[in-house]
Formats: structure tokens, C-alpha cells, sequence
């Protein structure tokens, strides 16, 4: 099962809607049976053994498929870049020393299954309640909290440096891999997904990326070019880098639109497949991604997920 996912828009503020904190995270499926946690990325990729402290979980609930959002905690705010560091990490024995230096907080939204009863056809509010009726591990679990009034959270959700807020119809049943306009996001800042088509080496040490060069599917097949972003890309982030996008090299640009001199300068070209996620000031008029910042691979999404947001 795919999780459903939310549409861009205006926060809707009738009695409809209940309204809930866009939190800054890894989307996942938590699927709990008798064999244990089973954790499912957006892609349908495993991802449990990156995250071995949410199998507590297991201890007083023994079936059930649980959607929400693992996040990691900076100083009381979630951190995309601190969970950068858990998300990828594949060797059990090094998750296990992450779990307890830098551990995570999954946020549980949705249940669509409890105790052999499926529950995607009920209305949202039925399916809140049976969340909230579980016995969730207060150390590493909680319930997202939901909201009545909507501008109030948007807000508070402001000034504590949160991503926004996301509205769900009251009534709404879970559409399994759907955008679908009875969830609605609105976000504080501006996000955008990627392609990255090549990269630039850096002055002075062109053995490392100095600059992504970005891409958009352009509607007809084809790629067009979305601007480069250098400033955000940490060593960490570099290194991995480096080690996704060597064996993707092209001997020609993937992309349909022309890249300028400018950007094109002693760039390499990759196959677009790798995905990354930037925070910008928006689109210029000849759509390139304005002042974008460099915020993290995204293993976890699919290439054909990526899509202009509004």
C-alpha cells in the first residue's frame, strides 16, 4: 500500500476540517504484526533497520498499519538535516548506536489497520479515535495532536519555526496513493524536489561537487533545466553525493531546455535519477528555482513522484 498524500493549497477554515502540524519528516507506512515492525518509505523501500528504537512500538500493540512521519529534534524543532543522518543508514549495528545518540520520534497521523479490521473506508474521525485509544511508547511514539481551529495552528506553527499545517476533511476515507484535495498542506516555507542531471566540481577541490545542476520532468518526457544550487551541501552530504551520482555519468545533459554557460561550465552529467530536496525563494519567470538551498537526498521518494509544487 502507498500512503495518501496531500495537495498544495489555501488552508480551508469551515467546520469541515480538522487541522494538523506539518511535520518535517520521513513519510512511513509502520505495518505492526506478530513478526514485529516492518517500517515502508514512500517507495515502498524497507527502511526498519535504519530505525531500530520504534520497535518498542511492538510491546503493546500487535497488529496494526500505523501512517505518520518519523522526525529528529533539534533544540524542540524537527530537523530534516538531522534525520539525513538516520535515513540512510543500512548497517544494523550503526543504527543501533545512532538510536541512542540521535534518536527519532515517529508522529502517527492514521491507522488503516487494527487487529485484522480495515479501516481505510471509515471517516477520518473514526480513525483518529482508534489511534488515539492505542497505547503508543511515549519515548518514541506520539499521536499527532489535531486542531479545530486552523488559522490559530497556522500561526503558532509560524512562530515556533514549524513547516505549516495540513487540513484533512472530517468525513475523508484514506485513499491509498492518491493527492487527493480532502488533505491539503500549507506550508511556511517553500520546498521543491529535484532531479539532479549533473553537478559542478568545487573551486579548488574538483575531486568534490561544488554545485548540483536540477531538473523538472517537463510534461513531455523530458527534463527541464531547474537551476543549481552549492550552498547547503554539506561533507557528509558531498560524500554521498559523490558516491550516488559516479556511476550515473552521461557523456551528454539529460536535460530538453538549454543549460547557460554559466551553470554548464566543467559540469559532468548524470542520469536523473537521483532526487533531492531544496528550500528556495520560488520560480523566476524563466522558471528556475530562485536562491534554492540544499536540503538532503531523498531515498525515500521515487523519481516519478517529483512534481512542480505550488
Amino acid at each position: 500500500m502507498r500512503p495518501m498524500l496531500a495537495t498544495p493549497g489555501p488552508q480551508p477554515i469551515d467546520e469541515d476540517w480538522l487541522h494538523e502540524v506539518k511535520w518535517d519528516g520521513m513519510r512511513v507506512l509502520a505495518d505492526v504484526t506478530a513478526a514485529g515492525l516492518r517500517l515502508v518509505s514512500r517507495t515502498g523501500r524497507d527502511v526498519t533497520v535504519s530505525f531500530p528504537e520504534l520497535a518498542e512500538v511492538t510491546a503493546n500493540v500487535k497488529d496494526a498499519l500505523i501512517d505518520g512521519e518519523i522526525i529528529a529534534l533539534r533544540e524542540g524543532v524537527p530537523s530534516f538535516a538531522a534525520l539525513a543522518d538516520r535515513m540512510h543508514v543500512s548497517d544494523a549495528r550503526r543504527a543501533q548506536e545512532l538510536s541512542q545518540s540521535q534518536p527519532v520520534t515517529m508522529m502517527a497521523f492514521d491507522v488503516l489497520r487494527l487487529y485484522g479490521v480495515e479501516l481505510i473506508q471509515r471517516p477520518l474521525v473514526e480513525r483518529r479515535t482508534s489511534l488515539d485509544r492505542l497505547s503508543l511508547p511515549e519515548s518514541t511514539w506520539r499521536s499527532s495532536p489535531v486542531y479545530d481551529d486552523g488559522p490559530a495552528l497556522l500561526a503558532a506553527t509560524l512562530d515556533r519555526g514549524l513547516e505549516g499545517v495540513v487540513a484533512k476533511r472530517r468525513r475523508s476515507t484514506y485513499q491509498p496513493g492518491r493527492r487527493s484535495r480532502d488533505w491539503i498542506k500549507t506550508a511556511h516555507r517553500l520546498h521543491q524536489v529535484c532531479l539532479v542531471g549533473g553537478w559542478r566540481p568545487q573551486i579548488g577541490a574538483p575531486q568534490d561537487i561544488g554545485a548540483l545542476l536540477m531538473g523538472m520532468p517537463d510534461g513531455a518526457g523530458g527534463l527541464s533545466f531547474a537551476g543549481r544550487v552549492g550552498s547547503g551541501i554539506s561533507r557528509a552530504a558531498n560524500e554521498e553525493l559523490k558516491q550516488l551520482l559516479a556511476p550515473l555519468r552521461l557523456a551528454r545533459p539529460p536535460f530538453s531546455t538549454e543549460v547557460p554557460r554559466v551553470d554548464a561550465a566543467g559540469a559532468s552529467w548524470c542520469e536523473p535519477v537521483v532526487v533531492v530536496e531544496v528550500r528556495h525563494l520560488g520560480w523566476t519567470t524563466g522558471d528556475r528555482l530562485r536562491q534554492p538551498v540544499f536540503r538532503g537526498v531523498r531515498t525515500d521518494l521515487d523519481p516519478s513522484e517529483v512534481r512542480r509544487e505550488s
